[in-house]
């Protein structure tokens, strides 16, 4: 965090331009008492003036600190609220439902030690940051344009911009950040973890590859190999998850139907996976599919294990696979990378010991922990209505217990447990921490990937229920189309300088043709970045990725499934395809140029000379002149300059010949201006008359 001068200044008990000499002298570079130090500025000021080398939290930031432990009913902590409190408290009923979100946000004005600061997000509209200053808007929207930014009252100002425009009127801007309240806190479904309640749970790994590499053989073999003792072999998997014991030691593995289900439950906020086992076929190699794995499994941020499999068959070149891999950025530990590779064979049950065993020492490193001592909470991995039982769910608990007879929510369903059973097809009567389970007694069918709690009564449950029903279709109104247009309004407001793209083409020669273009239009200010380059068709999974990386899908010489036109419709995801490069490489430069700064020019049109100055009623003071140099438009931007300085910038206010307005004087005329917002123009002042003119800008490849 930087300190900022004025702050420094009382530390060392002097004022504010006393404190500004001595930095300036010791060569410190500010502008004034608002300006900024950084860490390594502030330890050379005490040191030189005889303070401790070390950081300290202003006063400001500590008063802040102090106010977020206090109740979030004050007035400067509008981050979130206790909603609602429906019915009344009655003998014996437990705790009022009550619901948290973040509030409607409020630009405020807040001062503190004198000095005033205003809170605002990402962005604020100029006429609103005006009314917070209290100034003229005409007058900031004229000083800006000045500057060079075209703006009117609705525009928005960038964070940068208005903390810019704040420092010259010696206020101080701040971002007031946004919180996202997750499905637990929101309705206060979350319980805090005691340290000694946490125990060593069991890994969670999913299996993912190309199709027909092995990962359900794999899966079958890993199953077989471990059932518990007196089990009989070839048990049909009842759901898509199980477990078995290794080492005395328990692993999860959950049979995702792909990597789009895997992208799926990440984007809804349910982070099932603990490790991700990529496999590989040693007679096949890298293959699309398993492209598509390395780039959701990357974006996960997961640890990854491969599994060379089908090593026992004619043709198997495990050395051939590494290498490949090397390609995407995965690299076996033995040639010095992090990526720990394991040869097996799912048919011939070959090294599956060493892959589990590897999955532990993973796991161990990754010291997984959970509360065994608490109400259930999971996640939905799938969900069916059964014409016969109803509702079946197929579940994977993250914490506590669930038990028959508890009452649960999961997004806009609920329900109570009527029946659970385990991996094995058995019934019984709880599950607990990183076991997989099927649920019945949902009233209605959850959506893979929703998070499910085990909560207090039914009633609690549907006013959750209705909550949650509200604010989904609320979203799917405002919900934003995500366009190369959208994206470069986005670029000028958010200043975003980075294009994510995913590449599909006709074949891999083409993909990285089109790749190899697009990345020759990086620049020093904006880039394309390249999340994946694919052949073939656009599918549903490119879709979700794009969606959870907010990404635009240049298709080549290729189409989209019709899911995934469907897919890209109800996300919001653009899909541009075209069979000519130079047009998708046409069409991201330009969203590229919107990203750049605006440049502007001033155009020098002529000077007049201040002769005499009239007081008129209603009017205020106006100039007699005569046009020294150049002419002088009745739109023209000003500045007047008194003995070579410049005293005001603005906007002519009238331009008159005699007793007509006109448009324009030149050299040699004499003429009659009033100045918008400036009274104290006297005789002598020469009035310079200028334009100002946008360049457009193009990339320097």
């Amino acid at each position: 965090m930087k300190i900022r001068v004025h702050e420094l200044a009382k530390e060392f008990k002097k004022d504010n331009k006393e404190f500004l000499e001595i930095l300036i002298n010791m060569g410190v570079e500010v502008k004034s008492h608002l300006s900024g130090l950084n860490e390594v500025e502030v330890n050379k000021i005490r040191e030189a003036l005889g303070g401790k080398e070390e950081t300290i939290i202003p006063k400001k930031a500590e008063k802040i600190n102090k106010e977020k432990e206090k109740p979030v009913e004050k007035k400067e902590e509008p981050i979130m609220k206790v909603e609602k409190k429906t019915g009344k408290k009655k003998k014996g009923r437990r705790a009022d439902f009550t619901v948290k979100r973040v509030e409607e946000h409020v630009d405020t004005v807040i001062e503190e030690d004198g000095i005033k600061i205003i809170k605002i997000k990402e962005s604020i509209s100029l006429g609103d940051f005006t009314k917070l200053l209290k100034m003229n808007t005409s007058e900031l929207i004229k000083k800006l344009f000045l500057k060079g930014h075209m703006l009117t009252i609705n525009s928005q100002l960038s964070f940068e911009l208005a903390e810019e425009i704040a420092t010259e009127y010696d206020v101080i801007v701040e971002k007031e950040e946004e919180v996202i309240i997750p499905f637990g806190d929101k309705f206060s479904l979350e319980i805090e973890d005691k340290a000694s309640d946490m125990k060593e749970r069991a890994a969670i790994i999913t299996i993912m590859g190309h199709v027909d590499h092995g990962k359900t053989s794999l899966l079958d073999a890993i199953r077989e190999e471990n059932v518990a003792d007196g089990e009989a072999g070839g048990i049909t998997q009842k759901i898509g998850a199980y477990q078995i014991i290794k080492d005395g030691k328990p692993i999860t593995f959950v049979d995702t139907p792909g990597h789009e289900a895997f992208t799926d439950m990440r984007a809804r906020g349910a982070q099932v996976t603990d490790i991700a086992i990529l496999v590989v076929a040693a007679d096949d190699g890298v293959m699309p599919q398993t492209i598509e794995a390395i780039s959701h499994v990357k974006a996960a941020n997961v640890p990854l294990i491969v599994a060379i499999n089908k090593i026992d068959k004619e043709g198997a070149n495990a050395l051939k696979i590494k290498q490949e891999l090397m390609e995407h950025g995965l690299v076996s530990v033995e040639w010095g990378g992090d990526v720990e590779f394991v040869e097996v064979s799912a048919k011939k049950l070959l090294n599956l010991d060493i892959l589990l065993e590897t999955i532990l020492l993973t796991a161990e490193i990754l010291e997984l922990k959970a509360n065994y001592n608490k109400r259930g909470k999971g996640v939905v991995l799938e969900s069916k209505l059964d014409p016969k039982v109803g509702v079946i769910a197929d579940i994977l608990i993250q914490e506590g217990r669930l038990r028959i007879g508890d009452v649960v929510v999961a997004g806009e369903c609920y329900g109570k447990v009527r029946a659970l059973v385990n991996d094995k097809g058995s019934k019984v009567d709880y599950v607990e921490v990183s076991q997989p389970g099927e649920i019945i007694g949902f009233t209605n069918v959850p959506n893979a990937g929703d998070v499910m709690y085990v909560i207090q009564n039914e009633q609690h449950a549907r006013r959750i229920v209705d909550e949650v029903s509200k604010e989904r279709r609320l979203n799917e109104r405002s919900k934003k189309v995500l366009s190369l247009e959208s994206l470069s309004q986005d670029f000028e407001n958010q200043k975003i300088k980075e294009l994510n793209l995913i590449i599909r083409a006709d074949s891999r020669g083409s993909a990285d043709a089109l790749k190899d273009s697009l990345m020759k239009l990086n620049t020093d200010e904006v880039a394309v970045n390249i999340i994946q380059t694919l052949s073939g068709a656009v599918t549903e999974s490119d879709v979700r990725l794009a969606e959870a990386s907010k990404a635009i899908i240049l298709g080549f010489h290729v189409r989209p499934t019709t899911k995934a036109m469907k897919e890209a419709d109800k996300s919001g995801v653009e899909i541009r395809t075209s069979s000519i490069i130079y047009h998708i490489v046409e069409d991201i430069e330009k969203a590229l140029t919107g990203m750049l700064d605006p440049e502007f020019k001033e155009n020098y049109l002529g000077r007049i000379e201040i002769k005499k100055v009239f007081k008129v009623s209603n009017t205020g003071n106006v100039a007699g002149c005569v046009v020294v140099d150049g002419k002088i438009k009745n739109d023209s931007n000003i500045r007047i300059i008194r003995d070579g300085v410049v005293m005001y910038e603005g906007k002519l206010s009238t331009l008159k010949r005699f007793k007509d307005d006109v448009k324009e004087v030149v050299s040699g005329q004499e003429c009659g201006l009033n100045v918008v917002g400036y009274e104290n123009i006297k005789e002598g002042d020469i009035v310079e008359a200028f334009d100002i003119q946008e360049i457009k800008r193009k990339l320097k490849k």
